[in-house]
């Protein structure tokens, strides 16, 4: 409840700023932005890597070790990603010259520069279960990217109002990390094994590309499908609509995974998670969805009345993505990051078929269908998940059993 307090408190900045966006940018900004921020998140993704999950799940004997061996392999897979996000940016300046998406791409990379420093940090407070102290960093930097949104917008920045602050509010997460939570790296503690960390961190790994597949390659579809214009409407839509329920779903997982690996019942503490708060946090994307036909043209302006029919439909596929995310930290807490990853994986699936196959047909069309077959495999798997009476011993990688 703390994170999701901290989220409601940034989504009543994103909507500040998202009320500045609608009225200083056309759909055509929005859609070069999305393809920057695409691009980035899809880049981004390889840091939710699982190797903060070891961390999270180590014991207290064999903390140094994998603490140790995480600060290395996050320090070589940021590096990696650096230039892996140069290299896109100019790609994207050749596919797309002109427009600064090239630019705004390469320049994101910046972020992975400065993320090895307090990960590990921020993997420690987790482990710690100090969620108020996480909310208040998370909260901190994500109301910082909404003023310098909006202010940026204000002063003319266009496309670049919504890509620069993530780089400029990055050492406003970072010195939170630095300043809450000390941790050096014991030398004398030695080091875990690579690959039983890996064997743990790559099936999450794994898991979380299917996760970026299906918040990323529908807009892609989308781009390539109906064009720019029609990607800066749905981007609109997204944000307005899902982008709430996503950021709430991310805090409630960051925050029931911690929980489970503690737990001496999962079981239980799944269930109880899953009735106690996946329902209420469900019945309330419902009545989003049922207001969004009033709120979206008196919030954003007029401009933008012809998208709330859009925005009321994704905000059903809310339930589906919070009922998923916690069936897969029950599965990541227990060490079963193989069985996270087929989940995530049917979830993907089911997303981005309607995508594929019926982008051509509009965005309210493919929309209704994609959330549809998420919410059909989301109450298959969750059913399943329920009437589990006991989960199968976990593996003994160096982490809590």
């Amino acid at each position: 409840m703390t994170m999701t307090g901290a989220e409601l408190v940034s989504r009543v900045g994103r909507v500040f700023a998202a009320i500045v966006l609608a009225r200083q940018l056309d759909a055509t900004a929005f859609g070069v932005a999305a393809i920057a921020l695409t691009v980035f998140e899809i880049t981004r993704v390889f840091t939710e890597n699982g190797i903060g999950a070891a961390v999270i799940r180590a014991t207290s004997r064999g903390f140094d070790r994998v603490a140790n061996t995480a600060h290395r392999l996050m320090w070589i897979v940021c590096l990696g990603l650096f230039v892996v996000q140069v290299g896109a940016g100019v790609v994207v300046e050749t596919l797309l010259p002109g427009r600064d998406a090239g630019l705004m791409v390469a320049s994101l990379g910046l972020v992975f520069l400065m993320m090895p420093c307090g990960v590990m940090h921020a993997y420690c407070l987790q482990r710690d279960e100090r969620m108020k102290a996480l909310a208040a960093i998370m909260t901190a930097q994500v109301a910082a990217d909404h003023v310098l949104t909006a202010a940026l917008a204000i002063a003319g920045f266009g496309a670049w109002a919504i890509v620069l602050p993530k780089i400029l509010t990055t050492p406003i997460w970072l010195i939170g990390m630095l300043r809450t939570r000390a941790w050096t790296r014991n030398r004398a503690g030695g080091y875990s094994d690579t690959t039983s960390i890996l064997k743990f961190s790559l099936p999450v790994l794994g898991s979380e590309l299917m996760r970026a597949c299906r918040d990323q390659l529908d807009k892609v579809i989308i781009s390539l499908t109906l064009g720019v214009e029609a990607l800066g409407l749905y981007y609109f839509a997204f944000n307005a609509g899902l982008g709430v329920s996503t950021a709430l779903n991310r805090a409630f997982s960051n925050a029931v995974y911690p929980h489970l690996c503690a737990a001496r019942d999962q079981v239980g503490a799944f269930r109880k998670s899953i009735l106690h708060l996946g329902l209420p946090f469900g019945a309330m994307y419902c009545m989003q969805a049922a207001l969004a036909l009033i709120y979206v043209p008196i919030v954003f302006g007029p401009t933008w009345a012809s998208a709330a029919p859009l925005v009321a439909i994704l905000c059903l596929g809310g339930p589906a993505r919070l009922f998923i995310d916690t069936v897969r930290m029950k599965a990541r807490a227990r060490g079963q990051s193989g069985q996270d990853f087929q989940i995530s994986f049917g979830l993907s699936t089911f997303v981005l078929i309607p995508f594929a196959l019926f982008a051509s047909h509009g965005l309210f069309i493919v929309s209704a269908l994609s959330v549809a077959a998420a919410s059909i495999f989301a109450l298959i798997a969750t059913v399943i998940a329920l009437s589990e009476r006991q989960l199968s011993p976990s593996t003994n990688l160096g982490v809590n059993p």
